[in-house]
């Protein structure tokens, strides 16, 4: 677009593309742009995002400027991008259209009449749709969030053109090995992994989204698909009739599209769009918030401080004791040592929290200090304040502890914590653990695994893995613990309802976005067991009234959905599909969740 703007005004562009040691090029470029009049192109400058200050302060202080002379720059959008760079600027952006009719029309502009005629067979103009359809769906299910994709992905144009390159080339190839007045049907197979694992998997950093998406390939390119009458949802045909041949025809039929999408289209419920609705309203309080004056102001009421040393004074009344090390040690000692896995998991937490503890209450002291002027209000006093007048937990904590939306659930949930582990450690192993209350919650699990191994001759530690088993009973239900494994309370279910006679998914109730699963056992069997069978369905085990399939849930530890080193994932749950298959609950974005905040 600058290119052939830059023509039509018959002016040259030089560009460069940002990165390391291009800072160099991109100032010989400014510099003879501003004597001669010539358009500047810095080209993915996120890469570079050092040389934008030194940009801005260039053009701030230059005062003789030829007339003529522009700079563009083209960036992804960063937090990091100057905020005078972008004051001074025009601000273009290229977002993908709101909606899958909307996306489809933009496709359709792309897809020309030469594309149409491309191929003879009937079935390409048919796939060409079925194509920019998925697309379209796999573009938009970005809006509901974590429940959508647990990384929003930025499919474009580019993935469309080359998913439909490799369509042409294939049935081409296709056509070229069918016998005389015959045809040879497509590789979906072929067509599926091309789609999923190549073109749009390329993109794909995370195991379970890549899974999602071979979930849309298969239930979309395949031979089902091909029949005219086929409806991908009530409202969504795949167009068909005379004049299919003409791109106008096409046009013309995307219009008759409904303007609102149900989130059933994308395979989930439609409390899916309540998620997407709290999803743009928290993001537009957060905003708010952080925009606002932070200032004192001079009207009646209570002034920010006032605010923020109450929050400090009921804070610090129900802040819990220190933790003596050597009392720790001792209790432990009592409970089996250290030789238990589980108590180095207990000794390992309680040192962690031990660090909250001093950190919190330092904190508070100190910001009451401040306030009353008796010592410096320095800049993590200040980010502390600011934080607690807009009920948010100071960054600092979260930083060696947890992520809570508020500071009063922060705090509630700091609380619960130090209770569990203050009862574990005086008490004794609790018949059920809370697993949210876990700063390691892998570990725990792990610990888990070599408990189980341990008790069991000739069990070697790697051929172990986790067995889950979802009970009927709640916590309060429990008299005791598990012979083996461990009990784990607190999990909620994401995007799908439990029904609790059946132990089994079910569709969620209205309005009702989260169900709390009841206990759930956690053991380990050996990997040969686990491949034959072993415990799923088993009557030995379970009632034998539960369907044996099972939808492997993913277990996060925060509503923002992430896989990796540094990511919420921690496992994954089987938990029995109640008839349905595993996709269904894929596609709905089914996940545990340690927190539902």
């Amino acid at each position: 677009m600058i290119e052939d703007l830059a023509k039509k005004q018959k002016k040259k562009y030089p560009s460069v593309s940002m990165g390391q040691g291009q800072e160099v090029i991109a100032r010989r470029l400014v510099g003879a742009g501003v004597v001669s009049g010539d358009w500047c192109i810095l080209q993915n400058c996120h890469l570079g995002m050092g040389y934008l200050f030194e940009l801005e302060q260039t053009l701030v202080k230059l005062d003789d400027v030829h007339d003529e002379f522009r700079v563009f720059i083209t960036c992804n959008p960063h937090p990091k991008f100057p905020i005078g760079l972008l004051q001074m600027s025009i601000k273009i952006t290229n977002e993908a259209p709101v909606g899958v009719k909307a996306g489809l029309q933009r496709s359709y502009d792309w897809v020309t009449q030469d594309l149409l005629d491309g191929i003879s067979r009937a079935e390409w103009r048919h796939l060409l749709y079925v194509m920019c359809f998925c697309h379209a769906v796999v573009s938009e299910r970005r809006k509901f969030g974590a429940i959508g994709w647990a990384i929003p992905y930025e499919y474009n144009q580019g993935d469309l053109s080359a998913c439909s390159m490799f369509l042409q080339n294939h049935m081409s190839a296709m056509e070229s090995q069918a016998p005389k007045g015959g045809a040879v049907p497509l590789q979906w197979g072929t067509i599926q992994f091309m789609i999923s694992q190549v073109q749009y998997g390329g993109k794909i950093t995370d195991d379970l989204d890549r899974v999602l998406m071979d979930t849309y390939c298969a239930s979309y390119f395949q031979q089902p698909c091909m029949d005219p009458n086929y409806k991908f949802y009530e409202g969504y045909p795949i167009p068909n009739g005379p004049g299919s041949a003409e791109i106008d025809f096409w046009r013309a039929e995307l219009k008759k599209l409904p303007e609102v999408d149900t989130p059933e289209l994308f395979g989930m419920h439609v409390n899916a769009d309540i998620t997407c609705r709290n999803k743009q309203t928290n993001e537009l309080i957060g905003t708010i918030i952080d925009t606002q004056p932070k200032s004192s102001g001079g009207g009646g009421g209570l002034s920010r401080e006032d605010v923020v040393l109450g929050i400090a004074d009921d804070f610090l009344a129900k802040m819990p004791d220190d933790y003596n090390m050597n009392d720790v040690i001792d209790s432990i000692d009592k409970l089996g040592g250290k030789a238990k896995p589980l108590n180095i998991v207990l000794w390992q937490e309680i040192d962690r929290i031990s660090k909250v503890i001093k950190l919190v209450r330092r904190t508070l002291k100190d910001l009451k200090l401040a306030v009353a002027g008796t010592i410096i209000m320095g800049e993590h006093l200040i980010e502390a304040l600011n934080s607690l007048f807009d009920a948010r937990p100071p960054p600092r904590w979260m930083k060696i502890s947890w992520i809570s939306p508020t500071s009063a659930l922060w705090f509630s949930s700091f609380l619960e914590r130090v209770d569990q582990l203050t009862m574990w450690l005086t008490k004794g192993k609790p018949h059920s653990f809370w697993l949210t209350g876990f700063f390691n919650p892998n570990g725990f699990l792990t610990a888990t695994m070599q408990d189980v191994a341990r008790k069991h001759s000739g069990w070697a530690l790697d051929e172990v893995v986790s067995y889950t088993e979802v009970t009927k009973q709640d916590k309060t239900d429990l008299r005791a613990g598990p012979d083996e494994g461990v009990y784990v309370h607190g999990l909620w279910i994401d995007g799908a309802g439990w029904d609790k006679k059946r132990i089994c998914l079910v569709d969620q109730a209205p309005k009702q976005l989260f169900y709390e699963l009841p206990v759930l056992l956690i053991t380990g069997v050996q990997f040969t067991d686990k491949k034959s069978g072993w415990g799923f369905g088993d009557p030995k085990l379970t009632s034998g009234k539960v369907d044996m399939t099972k939808y492997s849930s993913p277990l996060y530890m925060y509503p923002r959905r992430c896989t990796g080193a540094l990511g919420t994932y921690i496992d994954q749950i089987d938990l029995p599909c109640g008839g349905e298959p595993p996709q269904k609950w894929n596609l709905r974005g089914v996940s545990l969740l340690c927190t539902k905040d």
